[in-house]
């Protein structure tokens, strides 16, 4: 567990950097928002109350969904740099010339998989997490200025968008770190262009032989597409805001369908471990 350790800390201080850019792209994000908001406070254009607005949403409704809807861009910054640690962490020592150094040292494979899986995807939980913690203290900080805060609703609407954004991360983390295996640069990028050059074959050969092959890329979107929350067409009551979040919760976390995604994760990290622990070394 020692030598576990070590790996880990090694790996956090090395990703460090890509880590943290999402923490300075929110941040530079924020400063905009200021500069405008100042500008226009200054200039005497400000001027937002929720209450003259006509059939404007209740408390409870907006604190929900503009807690959700505040996560959106920090969860696809951080889907994207999921991406960007997991594509290259089992060929990167192949690019550095340094494989065969890592492979001669006494120190499990699997324990060396592990620690550069969980940096590309926990480390980027974590991160997101704290942005989400920031977003809730800012936005409190602003509904409360122009409306009522209500901590319960405003706390469901970021926990479940950061749920849901992690559910996504794991999945593309956990393809975008087998295809690091296999191919030795932009790896997501070939590796996404091989399932599409299948989903197409496949496609091909489901119109001419008239069979129903399932599709690679189809199942795929629908694994992600069962951590997402459905969509709201009306401005919702509070009775029904209610059913709502509670077929949220059931809808991206209480389901047998995230055993499937926990499951199908672990096989691909197992795969990647495999492969990797039986390529040759050059």
């Amino acid at each position: 567990m020692n030598k576990f350790t070590a790996l880990l800390r090694k790996d956090i201080q090395i990703s460090k950097n890509q880590l943290m850019i999402p923490l300075w792209i929110v941040a530079g994000f924020y400063l905009v928002i200021l500069l405008i908001s100042a500008i226009s406070y200054f200039t005497g254009s400000f001027n937002l109350n929720l209450g003259n607005i006509q059939g404007s949403p209740s408390s409870d409704f907006l604190n929900y969904i503009l807690n959700m809807a505040l996560m959106g861009l920090p969860g696809m910054i951080s889907l994207i740099f999921i991406i960007i640690l997991t594509q290259s962490a089992l060929n990167e020592n192949i690019r550095n010339h340094s494989e065969l150094f890592h492979r001669s040292q006494p120190v499990s494979i699997w324990y060396q998989s592990a620690s550069k899986y969980l940096v590309g995807i926990a480390g980027n939980w974590v991160i997101l997490s704290l942005i989400a913690l920031f977003n809730f203290i800012v936005f409190a900080f602003i509904i409360a200025s122009v409306d009522r805060f209500v901590i319960s609703m405003a706390f469901l609407g970021t926990i479940q968008s950061l749920i849901s954004f992690m559910k996504i991360g794991l999945i593309v983390g956990s393809l975008s770190f087998f295809v690091s295996a296999v191919f030795k640069d932009k790896a997501f990028l070939q590796g996404l262009a091989i399932i599409v050059g299948i989903q197409f074959l496949l496609i091909i050969i489901n119109v001419i032989m008239q069979w129903h092959l399932p599709l690679p890329l189809s199942y795929l979107i629908k694994l992600i597409n069962n951590s997402t929350p459905v969509g709201m067409k009306t401005i919702l009551t509070n009775e029904s805001l209610n059913i709502f979040i509670k077929e949220t919760w059931m809808r991206i976390l209480f389901n047998w369908k995230t055993l499937i995604q926990i499951a199908v994760s672990g096989l691909l990290f197992v795969v990647a471990t495999i492969i990797y622990k039986n390529r040759e070394i050059k």
